[in-house]
């Protein structure tokens, strides 16, 4: 399927210039998932979400309880 963005109309268009449906505009995102180079761009942004996550928190088993005051204005 072929179509188009008519700047006139402001729509995506098929070769007549009939308005796409919406069918046929998903029908035309199943036939034209993306080009390799937009996947590479997302392969590199979930790289970096990965490096910033944090897998796993460092174990403490020291407890602290309680807030001690620094001045005391008694």
């Amino acid at each position: 399927m072929e179509l188009k963005y008519n700047e006139v109309l402001g729509e995506i268009v098929k070769p007549n210039d009939e308005p796409a449906t919406q069918s046929e505009l998903f029908e035309w995102m199943m036939e034209n998932p993306g080009r390799d180079e937009d996947n590479q761009k997302n392969t590199q942004l979930d790289e970096v979400i990965e490096s910033l996550t944090v897998k796993e928190t460092p174990d403490s088993t020291e407890i602290q309880e309680g807030v001690e005051t620094i001045t005391d204005r008694g």
